[in-house]
């Protein structure tokens, strides 16, 4: 293609048309994504031969005081959202561009920690989305899929177990009679999902069973 005898959106049209398919290639959390690195190295060659530059820009961000549970203990977390711009830029003629406005959010247990994490996964997502790339499987959905229905493994199910042991020793019951509570009929059939829906349930018994010995004190 002939890079001066096309407009902004030609370009951009040709860069989608030599990009193909991803699979994921990172891991965490239990579940793959697409790095940022592969679908980067993918687009920039595309991109340099069209002439185009993108870059980002941040108008406003909110940092927000979180918990988040982790291996079924609460623990704390900074939230950022920031609103953006990703502009693309026809560098023959600089006066064309193109800009969409783009949403990021990320979490992390420092403040530039969250700011690096949501700026990566914006950037990711974005030139994703905005080529219409397939990947191997739906990025959005994965995480929720996997916890669903993947099984809980030895880690998960032993801090259950020990959840349960302290729950038991807590009220003074042995541990059938908590596991029967939870609904609970064998470890090994538990999903990541429903082992930590099941410590959430023990973590709110036990603070209701804290408030009362306080109330009943206090009276």
């Amino acid at each position: 293609m002939s890079e001066k005898e096309t407009n902004l959106y030609q370009r951009i049209l040709d860069v989608k048309s030599n990009i193909e398919g991803f699979t994921k290639d990172a891991e965490g959390y239990k579940y793959n994504y697409v790095e940022g690195s592969q679908i980067l190295h993918k687009i920039r060659k595309a991109m340099e031969e069209n002439h185009l530059l993108l870059y980002p820009s941040v108008h406003h961000a909110d940092y927000k005081d979180i918990q988040v549970l982790v291996k079924g203990n609460m623990k704390p977390n900074i939230l950022v959202e920031m609103n953006m711009t990703y502009t693309f830029i026809n560098t023959d003629n600089p006066k064309e561009r193109l800009e969409i406005p783009f949403y990021a959010i990320g979490h992390q247990d420092d403040a530039s920690k969250a700011y690096g994490t949501a700026l990566t996964y914006a950037e990711r997502y974005f030139l994703l989305k905005f080529f219409n790339i397939p990947t191997d499987e739906d990025d959005a959905d994965t995480k929720q899929k996997k916890e669903k229905y993947t099984k809980a493994d030895d880690s998960d199910i032993k801090l259950l177990q020990k959840h349960i042991e302290g729950f038991a020793q807590l009220v003074k019951a042995d541990t059938e009679s908590v596991k029967a509570q939870l609904k609970i009929i064998n470890y090994e059939k538990l999903s990541i999902a429903e082992t930590m829906q099941a410590i959430q349930t023990l973590n709110a018994w036990k603070q209701d069973i804290i408030k009362q010995n306080q109330g009943g004190q206090s009276s």
